[in-house]
């Protein structure tokens, strides 16, 4: 049954109306849900085709996007799951589409979040370790209304990082923050200064998903510097 599709047809059938009754969140990069931005998307054959697209919620933007040539034509929107497209724009958000088995994903190809472009690419996955199984026959309309009325920062997140000739490596995943500061360190070893900090467990080197996300910025910074 595909009780996904009910979901957005429920949804974007209202006009948004639902969103309009309920309290917007604002998330760190200012991209309120329900709101439509400027943006692009990349297509199968790499063509980059600009117009607006809406932004759903973080949850919801890794399963499907949007796209409007004009800001205003509800009718004429586009529908792009991540299987149509290779990556989208929105605002300041970039998601690319990628196959992976990501955590509560019951789909095969997702869009991903990319949160910094460089020697190491670093990407946010967003879920809801308490939500449905939205593939389940005996969902309830509260169930449905839950998929879209919730709150993000109630929102779980994993970390990956992407080498160029490295493997897609989950940063926050729990066998790599048991040993956090060893497994880090030998993921940027060749950056030996970052690398001594993390061993020795320095404030704001630890396995926060914040110091994670200042360590990686740290690393390219070096490493783009250093292949000049």
């Amino acid at each position: 049954m595909k009780i996904t599709k009910i979901i957005f047809i429920l949804f974007f059938m209202s006009g948004l109306s639902i969103l309009a009754v309920a309290q917007e969140t604002q998330t760190l990069d200012s991209l309120k849900r329900g709101s439509i931005h400027p943006g692009f998307i990349i297509t199968l054959k790499g063509d980059t085709i600009r117009g607006y697209l809406l932004n759903i919620n973080l949850w919801a933007n890794q399963k499907t996007t949007f796209y409007y040539k004009d800001s205003s034509d509800f009718k004429g929107r586009i529908k792009y799951k991540a299987n149509d497209i290779k990556a989208y724009q929105i605002g300041n958000r970039y998601y690319e589409s990628m196959k992976y088995s990501f955590t509560n994903s019951t789909r095969k190809q997702n869009f991903i979040l990319k949160k910094l472009n460089g020697p190491i690419n670093l990407y946010v996955w967003y879920y809801n370790p308490d939500q449905p199984n939205y593939m389940s026959a005996d969902l309830t309309l509260e169930d449905l209304t839950k998929a879209v009325l919730f709150n993000e920062k109630n929102l779980y997140s994993n970390l990956y990082g992407d080498k160029a000739d490295g493997e897609f490596t989950e940063l926050t995943k729990f066998k790599f923050l048991l040993k956090f500061a060893k497994n880090m360190s030998a993921y940027v070893a060749d950056d030996a200064e970052l690398a001594e900090k993390i061993l020795n467990k320095k404030e704001g080197y630890l396995g926060l998903d914040r110091d994670i996300i200042s360590i990686i910025k740290e690393y390219n910074n070096w490493k783009t510097g250093n292949d000049q």
